[in-house]
């Protein structure tokens, strides 16, 4: 596996054109991508009747953002978000609520809906969603990760850093109330206490939570810094200064135009020819594992992590505004 896996990725990684990717090349490798993304979603909540893993909450966002910019995807889109959200919100055999530990994917989900489809008539259901975000935050600010993420091949405080960005950008987006305010003001002073971390993600987060809060000098810093780790085949590693791949690049290519950055600028188009030049013929792009115990290997999970943020970032690429 691990022989196997090197080989994948070092083959893929050498298929890097440093010619400036078409729209029609572009547009061509979001719709190559979107047939997998539905099939390894449909197939996950089928057979595994999972919504904690974050895949299903990135196949909805990936899926959203492809549909509202003209791409073809399946007409069962929404009943998939449907089931995320009732899943989300059903009580598990331990009569906790499942979004409970699984709060970085609701956020996911949340901002999804936010930026993809704001005029769904799930208001209530979103209402809901919202609310297990504001539970369980520690008294320093920040949320404890969900899931497996604690065994990711970070530092587990680089972790806590970031699902307390995700839930924070989720709070933001679903608005200024009272008691969204107080929790965010919380959480933004213990982000920005918290050491610079190792991951794209951490960086990423940290740029997006710049540009919502109007942190001009902090997202100009950001964007500047982000672009330096750019490496020189035009992607980002998921751990800043590893070997390129789609979940550091697409991550990375998102937060920097949702930062303003001009899609015509040389960062951005050496980024979409990486992605591009990189896809798999399924549809996919080859990711190491994100956990520790996983990190050698190509590994499921991470490549529909990494195939999902490629597919936001390129059509936020090709878009005149941001999803």
């Amino acid at each position: 596996m691990f022989t196997f896996s090197v080989i994948l990725l070092a083959v893929s990684m050498s298929a890097v054109s440093t010619d400036k990717p078409t729209t029609i090349q572009i547009r061509e490798t979001v719709q190559r991508s979107i047939p997998y993304i539905e099939k390894e979603g449909d197939w996950w909540i089928e057979k595994k009747k999972c919504v904690s893993c974050h895949r299903v909450s990135n196949m909805i966002w990936s899926l959203g953002a492809a549909k509202r910019k003209g791409f073809e995807v399946s007409d069962r889109l929404e009943e998939w978000a449907k089931w995320a959200d009732e899943k989300t919100l059903s009580v598990n055999a331990n009569d906790k609520i499942v979004g409970l530990g699984n709060k970085e994917g609701v956020a996911q989900m949340l901002l999804s809906y936010k930026r993809n489809s704001p005029d769904s008539d799930r208001t209530e259901s979103r209402k809901n969603l919202s609310a297990l975000l504001r539970s369980d935050q520690l008294p320093d600010g920040s949320w404890k990760p969900g899931g497996q993420l604690p065994s990711q091949k970070r530092d587990l405080m680089e972790t806590a850093s970031v699902s307390t960005m995700w839930l924070t950008l989720a709070l933001i987006a679903d608005g200024p109330t009272d008691e969204n305010s107080k929790i965010i003001d919380q959480a933004i002073k213990y982000i920005t206490q918290s050491p610079a971390g190792k991951s794209t993600e951490w960086f990423a987060l940290k740029l997006l939570i710049a540009v919502d809060t109007k942190e001009n000098d902090t997202r100009d810093q950001l964007v500047k810094k982000i672009s330096q780790q750019q490496a020189s085949d035009g992607g980002w590693g998921w751990i800043v200064g590893e070997k390129s791949d789609s979940l550091g690049t697409g991550l990375a290519l998102y937060a920097l135009l949702r930062a303003g950055l001009d899609k015509q600028s040389d960062s951005v188009q050496r980024a979409q020819q990486f992605l591009v030049s990189t896809q798999l013929e399924d549809g996919s792009w080859p990711v190491l594992g994100t956990k520790e115990n996983k990190k050698d290997g190509i590994e499921k999970t991470a490549v529909f992590w990494g195939t999902t943020w490629a597919v936001i970032a390129l059509v936020n690429s090709l878009a005149e505004t941001s999803n």
